[in-house]
């Protein structure tokens, strides 16, 4: 799911197109473009600590609401620039700034949880197919990203993180609805959370909630338990049956 529309434009596609408007030179940009790989690594990292402390819904929202501050801020920063050149030097290193939060925030919500969803999602027989397919929708979604970014930022310009932050909050809004907390929840039991035909996050909660809060032993138990039970009346049905044939 999210991985096949991510939620904007990574830093590793603005990159380019930040750093060159800010002014630096080449050398210094390959720098930097090196520190923010590195602050990547860290956004992992903490994504390690989070994503089951504070589950997959809130990682996501907390990280899109995030990446709305600071597209916003980053355009805004890019706007004085353009109308204040004598000030774009002082202005550069706040702009950078907004960049590596950029990545941190990223790094730490979307770009782990987005590859974490399809592998607990889909049943053991689909899987693997269902990791697949959220590894290719992220291909697609960083292939096109890139090739649309330099003909993006040539027509909107500063407004081009303005549409951004405005993709971010939309995926704010999605996530809310719809997207499933698969958080302390057995990859069985996840199963429960699509029975209804409703796609909305509260349907998903009920239907765990009924099914005996995920408990798979006790659906099991009782499936049986019906099942048992017919038996036992077919076979009664059975015996009442042979006897009036009997008598008769």
């Amino acid at each position: 799911m999210s991985s096949s529309t991510r939620p904007c434009v990574s830093s590793a596609d603005i990159r380019p197109i930040l750093l060159s408007a800010a002014g630096y030179p080449a050398i210094k940009q390959n720098g930097l473009a090196g520190g923010l790989s590195t602050i990547g690594i860290v956004g992992t990292i903490i994504s390690a600590y989070v994503v089951d402390r504070f589950g997959r819904r809130k990682c996501l929202m907390t990280g899109a609401f995030g990446l709305v501050i600071v597209n916003a801020l980053a355009g805004g920063l890019y706007e004085a620039s353009r109308r204040h050149p004598d000030k774009a030097s002082s202005i550069a290193p706040a702009a950078i700034t907004m960049l590596f939060l950029f990545n941190l925030i990223y790094a730490s919500t979307w770009g782990t949880v987005a590859f974490l969803i399809p592998t607990e999602i889909f049943p053991s027989e689909m899987r693997a197919q269902g990791n697949g397919f959220g590894v290719t929708g992220w291909a697609i979604g960083v292939g096109t990203t890139v090739l649309a970014n330099p003909s993006i930022f040539a027509t909107l310009e500063n407004r081009a993180y303005f549409m951004f932050a405005g993709f971010n909050l939309l995926w704010v809004l999605i996530v809310y609805l719809i997207y499933p907390e698969t958080k302390d929840r057995s990859l069985e039991s996840i199963n429960f959370l699509f029975i209804p035909r409703s796609p909305t996050y509260w349907a998903s909660e009920r239907s765990y909630r009924e099914h005996h809060n995920g408990d798979v032993l006790a659906e099991h138990g009782n499936d049986v338990e019906e099942q048992t039970g017919r038996t036992k009346v077919d076979a009664g049905n059975d015996i009442l049956n042979h006897r009036q044939i009997e008598k008769a």
